[in-house]
Protein backbone atom coordinates (compact mmCIF):
# COMPACT_ATOMS: atom_id res chain seq x y z
CA UNK A 1 0.00 0.00 0.00
CA UNK A 2 1.11 3.65 -0.75
CA UNK A 3 2.83 5.26 2.26
CA UNK A 4 2.21 8.83 3.51
CA UNK A 5 4.02 11.48 5.82
CA UNK A 6 1.66 12.36 8.88
CA UNK A 7 2.17 14.11 12.07
CA UNK A 8 4.04 12.22 14.79
CA UNK A 9 1.04 12.45 17.09
CA UNK A 10 3.81 12.31 19.94
CA UNK A 11 7.56 12.07 19.39
CA UNK A 12 9.27 15.41 18.62
CA UNK A 13 5.95 16.29 19.65
CA UNK A 14 6.40 16.42 23.72
CA UNK A 15 9.46 19.02 22.87
CA UNK A 16 6.89 20.85 21.71
CA UNK A 17 4.32 20.89 24.64
CA UNK A 18 7.66 21.15 26.44
CA UNK A 19 8.53 24.62 24.76
CA UNK A 20 4.85 25.76 25.07
CA UNK A 21 4.88 25.03 28.66
CA UNK A 22 8.02 27.23 29.45
CA UNK A 23 6.72 29.93 27.19
CA UNK A 24 3.54 29.78 29.48
CA UNK A 25 5.17 29.86 32.68
CA UNK A 26 7.12 33.42 32.26
CA UNK A 27 3.94 34.58 29.98
CA UNK A 28 0.65 33.73 29.97
CA UNK A 29 0.77 33.48 33.96
CA UNK A 30 1.63 37.24 34.09
CA UNK A 31 -2.06 38.11 33.48
CA UNK A 32 -3.82 36.42 36.93
CA UNK A 33 -0.73 38.55 38.84
CA UNK A 34 -1.81 42.26 37.12
CA UNK A 35 -4.26 43.32 39.88
CA UNK A 36 -1.77 42.09 42.62
CA UNK A 37 1.04 44.42 41.25
CA UNK A 38 -0.70 47.03 40.07
CA UNK A 39 -3.33 47.61 42.12
CA UNK A 40 -1.20 49.72 44.73
CA UNK A 41 0.31 51.48 42.10
CA UNK A 42 -2.82 52.31 40.36
CA UNK A 43 -4.24 54.03 43.42
CA UNK A 44 -1.11 56.08 44.27
CA UNK A 45 -2.15 57.92 40.34
CA UNK A 46 -5.71 58.75 41.59
CA UNK A 47 -6.88 55.57 39.74
CA UNK A 48 -9.17 52.71 41.23
CA UNK A 49 -11.30 50.21 39.64
CA UNK A 50 -12.54 51.99 36.48
CA UNK A 51 -8.96 52.53 35.49
CA UNK A 52 -7.89 49.32 36.04
CA UNK A 53 -10.71 47.42 34.36
CA UNK A 54 -9.47 50.34 31.46
CA UNK A 55 -5.45 48.94 31.77
CA UNK A 56 -7.20 45.47 31.39
CA UNK A 57 -9.65 45.36 29.02
CA UNK A 58 -7.62 47.15 26.55
CA UNK A 59 -5.07 44.18 27.28
CA UNK A 60 -7.58 42.19 26.24
CA UNK A 61 -8.44 44.30 22.85
CA UNK A 62 -5.03 44.09 22.02
CA UNK A 63 -4.48 40.57 22.60
CA UNK A 64 -7.50 39.75 20.70
CA UNK A 65 -7.78 41.99 17.75
CA UNK A 66 -4.42 40.69 17.29
CA UNK A 67 -6.01 37.49 15.75
CA UNK A 68 -6.94 39.61 12.53
CA UNK A 69 -2.80 39.40 11.40
CA UNK A 70 -1.80 36.01 13.63
CA UNK A 71 -4.04 33.80 11.53
CA UNK A 72 -2.05 35.00 7.76
CA UNK A 73 1.21 35.48 9.55
CA UNK A 74 0.86 31.94 10.73
CA UNK A 75 -0.29 30.40 7.60
CA UNK A 76 2.21 32.12 5.83
CA UNK A 77 5.55 31.74 8.69
CA UNK A 78 6.83 29.22 10.97
CA UNK A 79 4.25 29.29 14.04
CA UNK A 80 8.13 29.47 16.08
CA UNK A 81 8.44 33.08 15.13
CA UNK A 82 5.49 34.16 16.04
CA UNK A 83 5.94 33.11 19.43
CA UNK A 84 9.57 34.19 19.89
CA UNK A 85 8.32 37.44 18.73
CA UNK A 86 5.68 37.62 21.20
CA UNK A 87 8.09 36.53 23.87
CA UNK A 88 9.88 39.66 23.41
CA UNK A 89 7.36 41.96 23.15
CA UNK A 90 5.71 40.89 26.61
CA UNK A 91 9.36 41.29 28.35
CA UNK A 92 9.38 44.73 26.77
CA UNK A 93 6.24 45.96 27.75
CA UNK A 94 6.61 45.27 31.30
CA UNK A 95 10.19 46.88 31.32
CA UNK A 96 8.61 49.97 29.88
CA UNK A 97 5.67 49.81 32.76
CA UNK A 98 8.47 50.13 34.78
CA UNK A 99 9.08 53.67 33.90
CA UNK A 100 5.73 54.67 33.66
CA UNK A 101 4.11 57.70 35.66
CA UNK A 102 1.15 58.16 34.04
CA UNK A 103 -2.00 55.86 32.84
CA UNK A 104 -1.46 56.61 29.60
CA UNK A 105 1.80 55.48 29.64
CA UNK A 106 0.86 52.15 31.47
CA UNK A 107 -1.95 51.55 28.82
CA UNK A 108 0.37 52.14 25.76
CA UNK A 109 3.17 49.45 26.98
CA UNK A 110 1.35 47.00 28.86
CA UNK A 111 -2.49 46.99 27.59
CA UNK A 112 -0.99 47.55 23.89
CA UNK A 113 2.54 45.97 23.66
CA UNK A 114 2.12 43.17 26.05
CA UNK A 115 -1.32 42.43 24.83
CA UNK A 116 -0.24 42.39 21.39
CA UNK A 117 2.90 39.59 22.17
CA UNK A 118 0.07 37.66 24.37
CA UNK A 119 -1.71 37.50 21.16
CA UNK A 120 0.75 36.13 19.07
CA UNK A 121 1.90 33.26 21.84
CA UNK A 122 -1.17 32.16 22.24
CA UNK A 123 -2.00 31.58 18.60
CA UNK A 124 1.08 30.30 17.86
CA UNK A 125 1.81 27.75 20.82
CA UNK A 126 -1.63 26.51 20.09
CA UNK A 127 -1.33 25.85 16.02
CA UNK A 128 2.13 24.19 16.99
CA UNK A 129 0.61 21.62 19.02
CA UNK A 130 -2.17 21.29 16.99
CA UNK A 131 -0.24 20.34 13.95
CA UNK A 132 1.92 17.41 16.07
CA UNK A 133 -1.12 15.83 17.81
CA UNK A 134 -3.96 13.59 16.29
CA UNK A 135 -5.89 11.70 18.99
CA UNK A 136 -3.89 13.27 22.22
CA UNK A 137 -4.72 16.80 21.25
CA UNK A 138 -6.28 17.41 24.94
CA UNK A 139 -3.76 15.40 26.29
CA UNK A 140 -0.81 18.07 24.48
CA UNK A 141 -3.18 21.36 25.45
CA UNK A 142 -3.15 20.03 29.05
CA UNK A 143 0.09 19.72 29.62
CA UNK A 144 1.12 23.12 27.65
CA UNK A 145 -1.50 24.76 29.69
CA UNK A 146 0.29 23.62 33.07
CA UNK A 147 2.74 25.81 32.65
CA UNK A 148 0.51 28.31 32.89
CA UNK A 149 -0.31 26.58 36.26
CA UNK A 150 2.53 26.42 37.46
CA UNK A 151 3.45 30.17 37.75
CA UNK A 152 0.12 31.12 38.46
CA UNK A 153 1.28 28.84 41.43
CA UNK A 154 4.20 30.66 41.74
CA UNK A 155 3.62 34.50 40.44
CA UNK A 156 1.51 35.74 43.05
CA UNK A 157 3.97 34.44 45.63
CA UNK A 158 6.89 35.78 43.82
CA UNK A 159 5.03 38.90 42.96
CA UNK A 160 3.93 39.35 46.60
CA UNK A 161 7.56 38.92 48.24
CA UNK A 162 9.09 41.64 45.26
CA UNK A 163 6.36 43.99 46.33
CA UNK A 164 7.25 43.70 50.06
CA UNK A 165 11.21 43.76 49.56
CA UNK A 166 11.66 46.49 46.57
CA UNK A 167 9.21 49.14 44.84
CA UNK A 168 6.56 48.79 42.12
CA UNK A 169 9.69 49.62 39.34
CA UNK A 170 12.36 46.94 40.67
CA UNK A 171 9.61 44.46 41.06
CA UNK A 172 7.93 45.20 37.25
CA UNK A 173 12.29 45.55 35.86
CA UNK A 174 12.40 41.53 37.41
CA UNK A 175 9.07 40.00 36.04
CA UNK A 176 9.68 41.66 33.01
CA UNK A 177 13.45 40.26 32.91
CA UNK A 178 11.16 36.65 32.98
CA UNK A 179 9.41 37.04 30.47
CA UNK A 180 12.17 37.26 28.13
CA UNK A 181 13.05 33.29 29.18
CA UNK A 182 9.51 32.74 26.72
CA UNK A 183 11.94 33.02 24.06
CA UNK A 184 13.81 30.03 25.17
CA UNK A 185 10.68 27.58 24.85
CA UNK A 186 9.56 29.27 21.71
CA UNK A 187 12.83 28.39 20.16
CA UNK A 188 11.65 24.38 20.54
CA UNK A 189 8.65 25.26 18.18
CA UNK A 190 9.98 23.11 15.33
CA UNK A 191 7.87 22.87 12.12
CA UNK A 192 6.13 19.69 11.77
CA UNK A 193 7.49 19.07 8.27
CA UNK A 194 10.53 18.51 9.94
CA UNK A 195 9.04 15.26 11.95
CA UNK A 196 7.00 13.74 10.07
CA UNK A 197 6.34 9.99 9.88
CA UNK A 198 5.34 7.24 7.15
CA UNK A 199 1.93 6.12 7.71
CA UNK A 200 0.08 3.31 5.69
CA UNK A 201 -2.50 5.40 3.18
CA UNK A 202 -6.02 5.63 4.25
CA UNK A 203 -4.84 7.39 8.03
CA UNK A 204 -7.75 9.81 8.98
CA UNK A 205 -7.89 13.51 7.85
CA UNK A 206 -5.86 14.94 10.38
CA UNK A 207 -3.14 12.86 9.15
CA UNK A 208 -2.63 15.89 6.60
CA UNK A 209 -0.31 18.95 8.45
CA UNK A 210 -2.51 22.04 9.48
CA UNK A 211 -0.46 24.51 7.71
CA UNK A 212 -0.63 23.02 4.06
CA UNK A 213 -1.13 25.78 1.73
CA UNK A 214 -3.49 25.58 -0.95
CA UNK A 215 -1.79 26.19 -4.05
CA UNK A 216 -2.89 29.33 -5.77
CA UNK A 217 -5.65 28.82 -8.32
CA UNK A 218 -5.55 30.18 -12.22
CA UNK A 219 -8.31 31.03 -14.70
CA UNK A 220 -9.58 28.22 -16.41
CA UNK A 221 -10.62 31.01 -19.16
CA UNK A 222 -6.92 32.41 -19.13
CA UNK A 223 -8.99 35.73 -18.53
CA UNK A 224 -8.16 38.34 -15.94
CA UNK A 225 -10.50 39.58 -13.34
CA UNK A 226 -10.77 43.38 -12.33
CA UNK A 227 -8.38 44.10 -9.86
CA UNK A 228 -10.66 44.99 -6.76
CA UNK A 229 -12.62 42.14 -7.80
CA UNK A 230 -9.49 40.05 -7.41
CA UNK A 231 -8.03 41.84 -4.58
CA UNK A 232 -10.93 41.34 -2.68
CA UNK A 233 -11.10 37.46 -3.45
CA UNK A 234 -7.12 37.22 -2.43
CA UNK A 235 -7.80 38.57 1.17
CA UNK A 236 -11.31 36.68 1.71
CA UNK A 237 -8.85 33.54 0.95
CA UNK A 238 -6.39 34.64 2.98
CA UNK A 239 -8.60 35.80 5.77
CA UNK A 240 -11.19 32.50 5.64
CA UNK A 241 -14.09 34.87 5.80
CA UNK A 242 -16.43 31.96 4.87
CA UNK A 243 -16.88 30.70 7.95
CA UNK A 244 -18.60 33.80 9.39
CA UNK A 245 -21.26 32.38 6.85
CA UNK A 246 -22.40 29.75 9.63
CA UNK A 247 -24.40 30.74 11.95
CA UNK A 248 -23.00 27.82 13.97
CA UNK A 249 -19.84 29.37 14.04
CA UNK A 250 -20.69 32.56 15.10
CA UNK A 251 -22.72 30.98 18.02
CA UNK A 252 -20.01 29.16 19.22
CA UNK A 253 -17.38 32.50 19.32
CA UNK A 254 -19.99 34.35 21.10
CA UNK A 255 -20.86 32.24 23.89
CA UNK A 256 -16.94 31.51 24.38
CA UNK A 257 -16.59 35.57 24.27
CA UNK A 258 -19.04 35.42 26.92
CA UNK A 259 -17.00 33.12 28.81
CA UNK A 260 -14.03 34.48 28.78
CA UNK A 261 -14.78 37.79 29.04
CA UNK A 262 -16.37 36.57 32.62
CA UNK A 263 -13.30 34.67 33.43
CA UNK A 264 -11.09 38.21 32.38
CA UNK A 265 -13.02 40.49 34.88
CA UNK A 266 -12.91 37.40 37.63
CA UNK A 267 -8.51 37.56 37.20
CA UNK A 268 -8.98 41.21 37.50
CA UNK A 269 -10.97 41.65 40.16
CA UNK A 270 -10.44 38.65 42.36
CA UNK A 271 -7.61 40.21 44.45
CA UNK A 272 -9.64 43.21 45.10
CA UNK A 273 -12.47 41.03 46.40
CA UNK A 274 -10.71 39.45 48.40
CA UNK A 275 -8.45 42.12 50.27
CA UNK A 276 -11.72 44.67 50.28
CA UNK A 277 -14.59 42.84 50.37
CA UNK A 278 -13.66 39.51 52.33
CA UNK A 279 -10.72 41.92 54.28
CA UNK A 280 -7.92 39.45 53.75
CA UNK A 281 -4.43 40.52 53.94
CA UNK A 282 -2.10 40.66 50.66
CA UNK A 283 -0.76 37.37 51.98
CA UNK A 284 -3.99 35.86 52.48
CA UNK A 285 -5.01 36.78 48.93
CA UNK A 286 -1.64 36.00 47.59
CA UNK A 287 -2.58 32.20 49.06
CA UNK A 288 -6.21 32.23 47.66
CA UNK A 289 -5.11 32.53 44.47
CA UNK A 290 -2.36 29.95 44.82
CA UNK A 291 -4.60 27.31 45.74
CA UNK A 292 -6.65 28.49 42.85
CA UNK A 293 -3.98 27.77 40.58
CA UNK A 294 -2.53 24.70 42.29
CA UNK A 295 -6.11 23.06 41.14
CA UNK A 296 -6.02 24.49 38.01
CA UNK A 297 -2.66 22.89 37.32
CA UNK A 298 -3.61 19.35 38.52
CA UNK A 299 -6.74 19.34 36.65
CA UNK A 300 -5.06 19.99 33.59
CA UNK A 301 -2.64 17.48 33.78
CA UNK A 302 -4.85 14.81 34.52
CA UNK A 303 -8.47 15.60 33.47
CA UNK A 304 -7.92 16.16 29.83
CA UNK A 305 -6.06 12.35 29.27
CA UNK A 306 -9.83 11.38 30.58
CA UNK A 307 -11.57 13.30 28.12
CA UNK A 308 -9.94 12.03 25.41
CA UNK A 309 -9.97 8.36 26.07
CA UNK A 310 -13.61 8.89 26.83
CA UNK A 311 -14.01 10.93 23.61
CA UNK A 312 -16.20 13.52 25.11
CA UNK A 313 -17.03 16.41 22.51
CA UNK A 314 -14.75 19.27 23.91
CA UNK A 315 -17.69 21.88 23.58
CA UNK A 316 -19.81 19.94 25.93
CA UNK A 317 -17.38 19.10 28.60
CA UNK A 318 -17.02 23.32 28.65
CA UNK A 319 -20.73 23.53 28.63
CA UNK A 320 -20.81 21.73 31.50
CA UNK A 321 -17.75 23.37 33.71
CA UNK A 322 -19.26 26.55 32.81
CA UNK A 323 -22.36 25.73 34.62
CA UNK A 324 -19.96 24.48 37.72
CA UNK A 325 -18.20 27.91 37.45
CA UNK A 326 -21.59 29.34 37.38
CA UNK A 327 -22.07 27.98 40.87
CA UNK A 328 -18.50 28.24 42.00
CA UNK A 329 -18.43 32.19 41.96
CA UNK A 330 -22.24 32.65 43.56
CA UNK A 331 -20.79 30.97 46.78
CA UNK A 332 -17.62 32.61 46.68
CA UNK A 333 -19.18 35.48 46.88
CA UNK A 334 -21.24 35.18 50.11
CA UNK A 335 -17.69 34.02 51.62
CA UNK A 336 -15.61 36.15 54.38
CA UNK A 337 -13.09 33.96 56.03
CA UNK A 338 -9.66 32.49 54.59
CA UNK A 339 -10.40 28.81 54.94
CA UNK A 340 -13.86 29.05 53.14
CA UNK A 341 -12.62 31.12 50.60
CA UNK A 342 -9.75 28.31 50.25
CA UNK A 343 -11.91 25.64 49.71
CA UNK A 344 -14.32 28.03 47.32
CA UNK A 345 -11.25 28.82 45.00
CA UNK A 346 -10.09 25.41 45.06
CA UNK A 347 -13.38 23.96 43.12
CA UNK A 348 -13.13 27.40 40.94
CA UNK A 349 -9.50 26.28 40.03
CA UNK A 350 -10.80 22.87 38.72
CA UNK A 351 -13.52 24.30 36.71
CA UNK A 352 -11.94 27.37 35.40
CA UNK A 353 -8.88 24.93 33.69
CA UNK A 354 -11.44 22.41 32.15
CA UNK A 355 -13.06 25.71 30.18
CA UNK A 356 -9.69 27.31 29.61
CA UNK A 357 -8.42 23.81 27.91
CA UNK A 358 -11.07 23.42 25.91
CA UNK A 359 -11.66 26.36 24.87
CA UNK A 360 -9.28 26.62 21.52
CA UNK A 361 -10.07 22.46 21.60
CA UNK A 362 -13.45 23.38 20.79
CA UNK A 363 -12.75 25.50 17.76
CA UNK A 364 -11.01 22.97 16.43
CA UNK A 365 -13.53 20.65 17.04
CA UNK A 366 -15.78 22.54 14.99
CA UNK A 367 -13.20 22.81 12.19
CA UNK A 368 -12.67 19.09 12.43
CA UNK A 369 -15.98 18.28 12.08
CA UNK A 370 -16.79 20.04 9.23
CA UNK A 371 -13.43 19.34 7.80
CA UNK A 372 -12.41 22.74 7.23
CA UNK A 373 -8.92 22.19 9.45
CA UNK A 374 -7.48 24.38 6.79
CA UNK A 375 -9.04 27.20 8.55
CA UNK A 376 -8.38 26.54 11.48
CA UNK A 377 -5.70 29.67 12.14
CA UNK A 378 -7.93 32.10 11.34
CA UNK A 379 -10.87 30.76 12.91
CA UNK A 380 -8.49 31.09 16.28
CA UNK A 381 -8.35 34.58 14.79
CA UNK A 382 -11.69 35.49 14.17
CA UNK A 383 -12.70 33.27 17.82
CA UNK A 384 -9.59 36.54 19.36
CA UNK A 385 -11.41 39.38 17.69
CA UNK A 386 -15.05 38.55 19.13
CA UNK A 387 -13.24 38.07 22.41
CA UNK A 388 -11.87 41.79 22.22
CA UNK A 389 -15.11 43.33 21.36
CA UNK A 390 -16.92 41.62 24.09
CA UNK A 391 -13.78 42.77 26.93
CA UNK A 392 -14.07 46.60 24.95
CA UNK A 393 -17.84 46.36 25.96
CA UNK A 394 -19.19 44.30 28.74
CA UNK A 395 -15.75 43.94 30.18
CA UNK A 396 -15.69 47.89 30.62
CA UNK A 397 -19.12 47.67 31.92
CA UNK A 398 -18.19 45.14 34.73
CA UNK A 399 -15.34 47.67 35.75
CA UNK A 400 -18.00 50.44 36.04
CA UNK A 401 -20.16 48.35 37.99
CA UNK A 402 -17.61 47.74 40.62
CA UNK A 403 -17.01 51.46 41.15
CA UNK A 404 -20.95 52.24 41.11
CA UNK A 405 -21.90 49.62 43.56
CA UNK A 406 -19.02 49.53 45.28
CA UNK A 407 -19.52 45.99 46.05
CA UNK A 408 -17.24 42.84 44.35
CA UNK A 409 -19.32 40.32 45.17
CA UNK A 410 -22.26 42.01 43.06
CA UNK A 411 -19.62 42.17 40.58
CA UNK A 412 -18.98 38.04 41.29
CA UNK A 413 -22.45 38.21 40.43
CA UNK A 414 -22.81 40.26 37.09
CA UNK A 415 -20.20 37.89 35.86
CA UNK A 416 -22.20 35.20 36.20
CA UNK A 417 -24.42 36.18 33.62
CA UNK A 418 -22.54 36.48 30.93
CA UNK A 419 -21.61 32.33 31.66
CA UNK A 420 -25.19 31.67 32.00
CA UNK A 421 -25.99 33.82 28.71
CA UNK A 422 -23.30 31.40 27.17
CA UNK A 423 -25.12 28.24 28.12
CA UNK A 424 -28.73 29.62 27.06
CA UNK A 425 -27.42 29.96 23.60
CA UNK A 426 -25.76 26.75 23.28
CA UNK A 427 -28.53 24.54 24.66
CA UNK A 428 -30.67 26.48 22.67
CA UNK A 429 -28.63 25.35 19.16
CA UNK A 430 -28.60 22.06 20.50
CA UNK A 431 -31.99 21.80 21.30
CA UNK A 432 -32.61 23.05 17.58
CA UNK A 433 -29.96 21.02 16.07
CA UNK A 434 -31.89 17.84 17.26
CA UNK A 435 -35.60 18.84 16.79
CA UNK A 436 -34.31 19.49 13.28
Amino acid sequence: MRASRVPPDGGFGWVVVAGCALVNVFNQSLVSVFGLMFADYLASLGEHAFGAALVMNVMNISLNFSGLITGPIIKHFNPRKAAILGSLLTGTALSLCSYSTKLWQIVLSYSVTFGFGLGLIQSSTFVALNSYFRHRKGRAVGFALAGTGIGQILMPLLVQYLLSNFNFRDTTLIIGGLAFNGVVGASLLQPVEWHLKDSVAGDDRESQPLLAMDKPSSHANGTSCKKASCGWSKLAALMDFAILKQVSFLNLIVGLGLAYTASTSFSLFFPYFLQKSANLTMLEAANCMSVLSTTDLITRITVPAFVDRMEFSHRTTFLLAGICLVVARSVMAEMRSLVPLMVTSAFYGIFRSITIVNQNLTVAEYCGERKIEKMLPNALGFNMVTKGILVLTLGQILGWFADFTGSYSLNLHAQNLLLVTTCVLWLCEMYFKDDN
